[in-house]
C-alpha cells in the first residue's frame, strides 16, 4: 500500500534526524554536554560569589537553557542559535537585503585596505551565515574579528607574537561561540587556544570548534581538576575551562590574553580578577574590545579603569564607528566619537607595580 504525503514526510523527516544524529557535530555536542554538566555539578557548591555570573548574565543564561538538551536539528544549525550571545540573527542576512549588504561590503572593503591578509570569512559549517562577498560569507561578527586582529597588529601585538619562538599560547576570556578562536587559529595554526567561559556557553564554542577543526586535540577543565589540563600545551589545540576554575588556570606560558564584548557584562571584581590573573601568569599582552559598561549592567564601574589597575592600557584608533555600526558618509574624515558607550580597542602591557 502506497504511503500518503503526510506519512512520507514523517518518514523522510525521521530519516534526516537519524542521519544528523550520526554526524560528527552531534557526537561533539554530546561530548561537550557531558563535560559541561560535570562542570555545573562541581560548581554548585562554590561559596565564592565573585565567580558566579553577574545578574546580567544570569538572566541571559536562562534564555538558552534548552541547549542543554539540543536535538540534532538544533546542533546542525548551531550558528543560528548564537544570537543569544551576539544578538546577530540569520534572517538579517537573507536575500534582497541589498541596502544592508552594500553597507557591510563597504565596511569590509575599508578593513581589507588595512590588512587583507587578516581577513577570514565565516565558515559555512553548522549553519554559518552571512552575505556572500567575493566567494566568502561575511557578517558583523566576521568583520569584528578582522577589526580586532587589525587593532592587535596596529597596537604592536601581532608583530611581537610572530617573532616569538615556538608555539603561541592565547587565552580568551569569554570565547562566545568560538568565532574569534576560529579566526585566530586559521591565521596562526601553530597556536594553543585556551577559552575560559561560563559552562553553558562552552556548549557553543567547544561544539563549534571541534566541528570546524575535526583533527584538533582538545581538553576540558572543570573545577577541582588541578593544573593537568594546562601542562604540555604544545600537545593540544584547544583547552576549554569553566570560569569557576580560574585559580587552577595556570599554563606555563601565555603570550596574549584577550576579551571581546563580555568584560562589559561582568562585575568589577570579575574583570579585576581576570586582569590580575593574566598579569600574575606573566602574560605580556592584554587586549580588550568593550564598552566601559554594558547598558544594563550596574555591577561594574568601568572596564578600562579596572584593567588599568594591572596593565598599561592604550586605545588603538580604528574606524570612526563601533563595530556593529555601518560607516557614515565621508567616514575617512571622521574620528571616533568620545561617547562613553563606544566600543574601544585597548591594548596593554603589564604594570611593574599594580
Amino acid at each position: 500500500m502506497r504511503a500518503g504525503p503526510g506519512e512520507a514526510f514523517s518518514t523522510s523527516f525521521a530519516s534526516r534526524v537519524e542521519a544528523l544524529r550520526e554526524e560528527p557535530a552531534f557526537a561533539n555536542y554530546l561530548t561537550v554536554r557531558e563535560r559541561v554538566m560535570e562542570m555545573k555539578e562541581r560548581e554548585a557548591d562554590l561559596a565564592d560569589g565573585d565567580l558566579r555570573p553577574s545578574d546580567y548574565w544570569h538572566e541571559e543564561l536562562e534564555g538558552f537553557e534548552y541547549m542543554l538538551d539540543a536535538s540534532p536539528l538544533v546542533v546542525d544549525k548551531l550558528r543560528h542559535h548564537t544570537y543569544h550571545l551576539t544578538g546577530l540573527r540569520v534572517y538579517e542576512y537573507r536575500s534582497q537585503r541589498d541596502k544592508h549588504r552594500r553597507a557591510l561590503a563597504e565596511k569590509l572593503e575599508a578593513l581589507r585596505e588595512l590588512g587583507e591578509d587578516l581577513a577570514v570569512p565565516e565558515s559555512p559549517a553548522l549553519g554559518g551565515f552571512g552575505f556572500e562577498i567575493d566567494g566568502g560569507l561575511w557578517n558583523v561578527d566576521t568583520l569584528k574579528f578582522l577589526e580586532c586582529s587589525l587593532a592587535l597588529r596596529r597596537g604592536g601585538v601581532l608583530p611581537a607574537l610572530v617573532e616569538r619562538p615556538g608555539r603561541l599560547a592565547v587565552w580568551e576570556v569569554g570565547g562566545g561561540w568560538g568565532g574569534y578562536a576560529h579566526h585566530f587559529k586559521t591565521l596562526f595554526p601553530d597556536t594553543t587556544y585556551l577559552i575560559t567561559d561560563l559552562p553553558e556557553v562552552l556548549l557553543f564554542s567547544a561544539t563549534y570548534l571541534m566541528t570546524v577543526f575535526p583533527d584538533a586535540r582538545v581538553r576540558f577543565h572543570a573545577p577541582g581538576d588541578g593544573a593537568a589540563a594546562f601542562a604540555d600545551l604544545d600537545e593540544v589545540d584547544f583547552v576549554f575551562a569553566s570560569n569557576t576554575a580560574l585559580a587552577e588556570t595556570r599554563p606555563a606560558r601565555l603570550d596574549l590574553a584577550l576579551n571581546m564584548v563580555s568584560f562589559q557584562e561582568m562585575t568589577t571584581a570579575q574583570v579585576r580578577g581576570y586582569a590580575r590573573h593574566a598579569r600574575e601568569l606573566g602574560c605580556p599582552w592584554l587586549y580588550s574590545l568593550n564598552r566601559d559598561r554594558s547598558h544594563y549592567n550596574v555591577e561594574i564601574s568601568s572596564v578600562g579603569q579596572v584593567l588599568r589597575e594591572s596593565y598599561w592600557m592604550h586605545e588603538v584608533p580604528m574606524l570612526p564607528v563601533s563595530y556593529p555600526q555601518p560607516l557614515p558618509p565621508k567616514w575617512r574624515k571622521r574620528r571616533p566619537a568620545p561617547a562613553p558607550e563606544r566600543y574601544k580597542h585597548l591594548v596593554g602591557w603589564p604594570r611593574l607595580h599594580p
